[in-house]
């Protein structure tokens, strides 16, 4: 496919409607379930098998299927809600339930074959996307492409069924003359279990690479010129951002999951230790400390919603501005801060018991400082990203934002 064709969801007559309020509650009825598997999440590098099996059941990796194969496609507000709460139970499970629907929507700049080919058999098929490093290679063959790349940082690659590798240079022999966005199925892919991170180590964000691997024309979108500084050509900015805050949703959620942890401990009279208090929950400075935490969790989930909304309210196709896209990544910058800094107040509520190993608070903190810091979400150059923006100095910095 070249860039001048236009993507399509056709396929078989299969489309239904369900209320947004019943998908978030879909999603908020497996907390305790995707809580109660943290630590074998953990231990696997993976969601555990029953999460997996339990959101399969609950339709949650149809949220971005094309609605012709039995997808959903609730608003974008709707989306992020329900990671939110898949990340509230879990925030690895939270991820790859995100980075699917992302990956999903990402797969729809290839051909309708392509999409037949993925989700023709298997509606709930798991998707993935990686950027790949700029020493991959791909090069025209009868019928398509052979293509030998390596993704750093392939988040699912274990438990997925499909990965759509970006950003593949493109050969003529030794001249370089463009670039590919490709589809292979993992069978084709080698992983290495490189992601030995200190939080969100339920995702399985290994490396993963193919070796001359065949992929047919339909599977991949190729941008054939010398200057490659249109990247998006191989994938829109402005999906790309969307993306982004579907990932950002998991982590919102998991900040909400720590508040939940520490509400319930203190509903059952935890103490305060070398204090006149037997039970922390009658401390003012406790309630307020508790009541700031809160807030700042929901100023993150409305920085959140905000960004959602401006998407809701694109028509079909339309690409945001430069800086209407700066300004959504700002709002998902100041999320996760606020979200850390919510935390933060809530670890203060918990005590030195929060950290222990088995109490899931350390978890969920653990996954929002490392998931937080993501390249795609780093709040440096999403700032002076912003700042140029603003002022309209130049392009932008960001790669492909």
């Amino acid at each position: 496919m070249t860039a001048t064709q236009e993507p399509v969801q056709q396929g078989p007559a299969h489309e239904k409607s369900v209320p947004p309020e019943e998908l978030v509650a879909r999603a908020r009825d497996l907390v305790p379930l995707l809580r109660s598997n943290l630590a074998r999440t953990e231990e696997l590098g993976n969601p555990a098998p029953e999460n997996l099996a339990a959101l399969g059941a609950a339709e949650l990796f149809r949220l971005t299927t094309p609605i012709a194969y039995g997808g959903l496609h609730p608003s974008m507000r709707t989306q992020v809600e329900i990671i939110a709460e898949v990340g509230r139970g879990c925030a690895s499970t939270g991820w790859i339930v995100a980075n699917h629907a992302a990956s999903t929507e990402f797969t729809l700049i290839l051909t309708e074959e392509a999409t037949d080919r993925v989700f023709g058999d298997n509606p709930d098929a798991i998707m993935l996307s990686a950027g790949c490093t700029p020493d991959s290679r791909a090069e025209r063959v009868p019928g398509g492409l052979k293509v030998t790349a390596k993704a750093p940082y392939a988040s699912g690659c274990e438990i997925s069924d499909w990965a759509l590798l970006i950003g593949i240079p493109l050969y003529e022999g030794e001249k370089r003359i463009g670039a590919t966005t490709c589809l292979v199925p993992l069978t084709e892919a080698t992983v290495s279990r490189t992601w030995n991170a200190a939080g969100m180590r339920g995702t399985g964000t290994h490396a993963m690479s193919v070796v001359d691997v065949f992929v047919p024309d339909m599977l991949s979108l190729v941008v054939e010129k010398e200057d490659l500084s249109r990247l998006e050509e191989l994938l829109s900015p402005t999906d790309l951002v969307r993306g982004n805050l579907h990932s950002l949703s998991a982590l919102v959620g998991g900040a909400y999951g720590a508040l939940d942890i520490v509400r319930e401990q203190l509903a059952r009279g935890k103490g305060i230790i070398y204090s006149s208090y037997r039970r922390a929950v009658d401390s003012p400075t406790i309630q307020l400390f508790f009541a700031e935490a809160a807030h700042l969790i929901d100023t993150a989930r409305v920085h959140m919603l905000h960004v959602a909304d401006e998407f809701d309210a694109l028509l079909p196709g339309e690409e945001m501005p430069r800086l209407a896209r700066a300004r959504a990544r700002m709002h998902s910058s100041s999320a996760l801060r606020a979200a850390r800094d919510g935390l933060q107040k809530a670890l203060d509520v918990a005590g030195t018991s929060g950290f222990a190993v088995p109490n899931p608070l350390q978890v969920y903190w653990r996954d929002l400082e490392v998931g937080s810091r993501h390249a795609m979400l780093g709040t440096p150059m999403i700032a002076e990203d912003y700042a140029r923006a603003l002022l309209d100095i130049g392009p932008t910095i960001t790669q492909y934002h």
